[in-house]
């Protein structure tokens, strides 16, 4: 499962990062929302775990840009500064989950064990579908 971090940051963003590929994850990590936007308008990605305070462009227009480019890449919304309204808001927009921090990487991999279920199930879904 291919997994892109966008937290600016950098020891949260590290420390991530290197949580999820000792998980056996795939995992790209970017400081910059517009350069993680545009990775994953060029290539396939399974899950976003994206800050929300980020410099150039906040977490949920981020959030919104990937659900364009990409309904089914899931999102995880991680924050400091976290109110009901944004985890309400950002569950409206489609993120999968909303995480205050501080947070550890072991509930970060649980989720994403979550996500990699629901997909599984999915595709199994689909090839029931196809079956005569």
């Amino acid at each position: 499962m291919k997994v892109v971090i966008i937290e600016d940051e950098k020891i949260k963003r590290i420390t991530l990062r290197d949580a999820l590929l000792k998980e056996g994850y795939e995992v790209v990590d970017f400081e910059s929302p517009i350069f993680a936007v545009n990775y994953i308008e060029q290539n396939d990605v399974d899950v976003v775990v994206t800050d929300i305070r980020l410099p150039d462009m906040d977490g949920m227009e981020v959030l919104k840009i990937i659900k364009k480019i990409n309904p089914n890449i899931m999102v995880i919304m991680i924050t400091a500064y976290g109110t009901i309204e944004n985890a309400v808001e950002a569950m409206k927009l489609g993120a999968y989950d909303y995480i205050t921090k501080p947070f550890s990487s072991e509930r970060l991999i649980m989720i994403l064990k979550k996500i990699e279920k629901y997909k599984e199930l999915e595709k199994e879904n689909i090839e029931l579908k196809k079956t005569p």
